[in-house]
């Protein structure tokens, strides 16, 4: 098989989520986003799809469908709406493959991978501690900004415990959260989560030492891969609305499309999303076939940042004035891909790693 080919089941996913996009997702982006109002419809769309266990492996309850097919659902939402794409990589990318062959996580592995519950998952990157406490735990700290917190019902948290890496399971009701206004995935539901000395109960441990880490790369690589994906999908719908916008206005007597330099700057965005794209899939591939993908899925992910900034701020440039109205959807996407920038670590991080990663070797 080619390096860009699809399987027929990618290639049937690929053509279902978009039919729910063009149905469902697209036409709801823009006043959800507006309004920063979750978007109910579309988690369902995605439930009844399937799609929230579909890179969860068959043993732990899911579709067993692999990285690469969730990539390839990733990118067709991101086309339509950047916080249905964020929702999707929570729910299964994150929260359900850091659960995925733990014991004692079935029932809510089997909650999340149905989406009969909304996950969120706070990552150990916001530094929460737990300390054995009888037979529980107590977990302390605070994640400032959480996709899907303030509609969570259960919070997968890393910590660090007794200086080695753990896993819980959260009743979202137990901790204090709150939705925050974000810049960019505005309809993600993003809240900040407080564990202000809470304590839970010793069963809320899902893993801890080894286990624990083992998971915690996998999701982390993960996020690298399905960020990606959400970056170059918002890439390619910048491009399209812009082409399309392109096409109808008249300038000096002609379509600004037949313009040169306005088609030099969409050539230049769409040849960056392309490019974004086979990375993603490439590093969507090796994660399939259990091999090394952590660089190719930094490069995949700071390219795919760059070309959806480049790709909406070239969009504004051609729509002009409408570009900053909220009515025309390049002004989102240039918000999501600005957030992108220095969500989850941000462009620098991702630089940071792979310079130590290449003076390594």
């Amino acid at each position: 098989m080619h390096n860009l080919e699809l399987s027929d089941t990618q290639t049937m996913i690929q053509e279902t989520v978009r039919k729910l996009v063009a149905d469902v997702i697209g036409p709801q982006a823009l006043e959800h986003d507006e309004h920063g109002r979750f978007v109910t419809g579309a988690f369902r769309g995605l439930a009844e799809l399937g799609l929230f266990g579909i890179a969860i492996d068959e043993a732990s309850g899911g579709a067993g469908l692999g990285m690469l097919a969730m990539v390839v659902a990733l990118e067709e939402i991101a086309r339509g709406c950047g916080s249905t794409a964020r929702l999707l990589l929570s729910q299964c990318g994150l929260c359900g493959l850091a659960l995925q062959g733990l014991h004692g996580a079935g029932d809510a592995l089997g909650e999340l991978a149905s989406g009969a519950s909304v996950g969120a998952f706070v990552g150990r990157e916001f530094g929460v501690v737990a300390k054995q406490d009888g037979d529980g735990y107590v977990l302390d700290g605070k994640a400032g900004c959480v996709t899907a917190a303030a509609e969570a019902k259960l919070l997968v948290v890393a910590a660090k415990l007794d200086g080695a890496p753990a896993l819980f399971v959260v009743p979202a009701s137990l901790a204090a959260i709150k939705a925050v206004s974000a810049l960019g995935y505005r309809a993600s539901a993003p809240g900040s989560v407080t564990f202000a000395k809470l304590r839970v109960d010793g069963a809320m441990l899902v893993a801890r030492g080894d286990d624990a880490a083992t998971a915690l790369a996998r999701v982390e690589l993960a996020a690298l891969i399905g960020g990606a994906s959400i970056a170059t999908g918002s890439a390619f719908a910048s491009v399209e609305h812009s082409r399309r916008h392109t096409e109808e206005r008249i300038a000096f007597g002609k379509p600004l499309a037949r313009q040169q330099a306005v088609g030099h700057k969409l050539i230049e965005a769409l040849r960056r999303a392309s490019a974004a794209r086979h990375l993603t899939w490439h590093a969507a591939r090796l994660f399939d076939l259990g091999q090394d993908a952590l660089d190719v899925a930094r490069n995949a992910k700071l390219t795919a940042i760059d070309a959806a900034v480049l790709a909406a701020d070239e969009g504004i440039q051609v729509h002009g004035g409408y570009g900053f109205v909220v009515e025309y959807h390049v002004e989102r996407h240039y918000r999501d891909g600005k957030t992108l920038e220095v969500l989850d670590g941000g462009a620098q991080a991702l630089r940071d790693a792979l310079t130590a990663s290449l003076a390594a070797k």
